[in-house]
């Protein structure tokens, strides 16, 4: 059985802990813990910190729109969106990040994060529910964008942050380096850009980003925005 690298041994505990990885790969992960001491330290970290975090969490009733996005999702409409705005939410679903995205981004915050608290933080998955960036605000004017796992076959295209906003267009934060490590935007919290701010996501555009300011690449990553302290 191969050993796991330090990263991938990281990502697989955070989602076998948030019950997002696959039946398969969920027991492969399982041998492997059994097997190698040092992925079950990584697991057992994952665990100590995002239990307590669940507990902290009241139920919530899923509103009547998750049940019609699941429905979409498992009988697609025939018909596409003809709009590239209506396509990129479509996309998005609104549905990829939830409990387990919030969860998750707080507890990559905490256990890599600077000491200060961020005005909100949001973990930004694939549509295979593996999560590739974290994004948090940093007072007073910083917005950090930590990537988690850089994508390949990449080199004539870029990465464009974009806020979706509860009502209206996406808005564009600029770009995002693909490559592991941070990439930092300066940026205030009383930005319009990020006012009434619901979403992240992450398109791929040419290198110097979208020429219509609006989103033409697919939708590589999105999740929920989970605030945490007021400005």
């Amino acid at each position: 059985m191969r050993k796991l690298s330090a990263d991938l041994a990281n990502a697989l505990a955070a989602e076998y802990v948030l019950g997002t990885l696959p039946g398969r790969a969920r027991r492969r992960f399982e041998a492997i813990v059994r097997a190698d001491p040092e992925t079950a330290a990584i697991l057992r970290r994952w665990e100590d910190g995002l239990t307590p975090l669940a507990e902290g969490v009241a139920p919530v009733e899923p509103p009547a729109r998750v049940w019609r996005e699941i429905e979409a999702r498992i009988a697609p409409p025939a018909a596409a969106a003809t709009k590239a705005g209506s396509g990129f939410w479509k996309a998005f679903g609104m549905v990829s990040g939830g409990l387990a995205s919030v969860l998750l981004a707080f507890f990559l915050y905490i256990s890599t994060g600077s000491r200060g608290d961020p005005l909100f933080v949001a973990v930004l998955t694939a549509p295979d529910s593996a999560p590739r960036m974290v994004v948090s605000m940093q007072a007073p004017h910083t917005l950090r964008v930590r990537m988690v796992k850089p994508w390949g076959g990449m080199e004539d295209k870029g990465l464009e942050l974009w806020v979706l906003p509860k009502d209206g267009a996406p808005r564009s934060l600029g770009m995002v380096h693909n490559t592991m490590g941070d990439t930092m935007i300066r940026i205030g919290p009383d930005d319009p850009r990020i006012q009434d701010i619901k979403a992240l996501a992450i398109s791929a555009e040419p290198p110097g980003g979208s020429p219509t300011k609006q989103p033409t690449g697919p939708v590589l990553c999105s999740g929920m925005v989970a605030p945490v302290r007021r400005a």
